[in-house]
């Protein structure tokens, strides 16, 4: 696999890092997280996640996505000894990932200069919520809170209606790839110079360029940029419309004049095609309102199936707006191994987010399921040289689980 051979070091919380690290783990990268002896990763426990996602029942989904194909060893980086074990794991590590804030980072020993000066060749890679830089880098931050002042959150939905809210996870996976791209850029430096470094990026920077095509827009016209009613779409064929059956269908259309006669003859709107008012783009956009409601009659005509069955294979850019229950039965996502299924060892066979790149020489694949708290502490230490005798005294002193 891609990363056969690169260990990684994780010491993360929640959902950015550790998911960073899942990507890694999925190329084949040896991925060992760090986790405090008293309980671990706070998702270890989460039951629930403020009603944004339905309670957890049999399988921590949340713990069990993010966590993936790792191993896991207790330590608490707390105390010297701690550090100690730490500090002797990073010295035959690749990559270390983390989201914990600077000041925490350096009070435990585990801030940049402190770890490159053990291993020179190490890849830092660190997430924050604003940036390490301006008058926010300390600030604490969730994805929930970054993607309100990203212009995300304003930027959705219709105007005058409330706010969008983030989805969980949303910015936090975003982020994660960003982070992900990084390090391999940094392990393509090193590959090439030898020369390990610092990298970073932050949950906010990461949904700016999320929204980077609007965020441009205004910097270049000063202009603002927010929510446009699907009413007003300058566009007829870049909008969304309602079926018979109370059901949506977004069209996608950005060269209107080319899908034009096929999208009449397709909704049975032939004496629209030549009219003045709609032959071409610019007089559809000037008139763009009465065919945004002509378009409406014609989709609330027939039910959701029916203009799917009629539009298969037509020349046109469409796709149903669908819950995620209807997206979990897409034959699309498991045939491209976007959801794979992979062996639990107290659940068998459970289903779980897959890849979003292929590779056609060196494929990635989920490895295995999340590790139990401290399952792989006394076979790491063992590999870094600790004895038995060493391993029941770091137990003793409460170092490790």
């Amino acid at each position: 696999m891609l990363l056969d051979g690169i260990r990684v070091v994780e010491l993360t919380l929640f959902l950015v890092g550790p998911r960073a690290a899942s990507h890694l783990a999925d190329l084949g990268a040896d991925v060992v997280k760090i986790e405090h002896p008293q309980g671990g990763d706070p998702m270890r426990t989460t039951t629930t996640n403020r009603g944004a996602l339905p309670p957890m029942k049999d399988i921590n989904f949340m713990f069990e996505l993010e966590n993936r194909g790792k191993k896991s060893i207790t330590v608490d980086v707390g105390k010297e000894k701690g550090q100690e074990v730490a500090h002797r794991l990073i010295k035959q590590a690749d990559v270390f990932i983390s989201n914990f804030q600077m000041p925490v980072l350096k009070r435990l020993k585990m801030d940049y200069e402190t770890l490159s000066a053990i291993n020179p060749r190490l890849v830092y890679a660190l997430c924050t919520g604003w940036g390490m830089k301006g008058p926010d880098k300390d600030r604490p931050g969730f994805d929930y809170a970054v993607f309100a002042e990203s212009g995300l959150a304003h930027s959705f939905g219709e105007p005058g209606s409330l706010p969008v809210q983030c989805r969980p996870g949303f910015g936090d996976h975003i982020t994660a790839i960003t982070l992900a791209y990084g390090i391999m850029a940094a392990l393509y430096h090193r590959e090439r110079t030898g020369e390990g470094q610092l990298l970073h990026t932050s949950i906010l920077g990461s949904l700016i360029e999320a929204g980077a095509l609007s965020l441009q827009a205004h910097l270049s016209t000063g202009e603002e940029v927010g929510p446009v009613s699907r009413k007003d779409m300058a566009n007829a064929l870049w909008n969304f419309y309602q079926t018979k059956d109370h059901q949506w269908i977004q069209f996608a259309m950005v060269q209107p004049d080319r899908h034009w006669h096929d999208f009449c003859v397709a909704v049975g709107m032939e004496r629209y095609e030549n009219d003045t008012r709609f032959s071409n783009h610019h007089s559809r956009e000037a008139n763009r309102r009465e065919l945004i409601e002509i378009i409406d009659g014609v989709m609330a005509d027939k039910t959701r199936a029916e203009w799917l069955d009629i539009f298969h294979g037509k020349n046109l850019i469409y796709a149903p707006i669908v819950p995620y229950s209807e997206v979990a039965r897409n034959p699309q996502l498991r045939e491209n191994d976007y959801i794979v299924q992979v062996e639990h060892p107290a659940k068998g066979s459970i289903p779980l987010i897959g890849m979003p790149v292929n590779f056609s020489r060196t494929p990635g694949r989920v490895q295995h399921s999340a590790p139990e708290l401290g399952q792989h502490t006394e076979e790491i230490l063992l590999d870094l040289g600790y004895s038995w005798d060493d391993i029941t005294i770091l137990k003793e002193n409460g170092v490790i689980l």
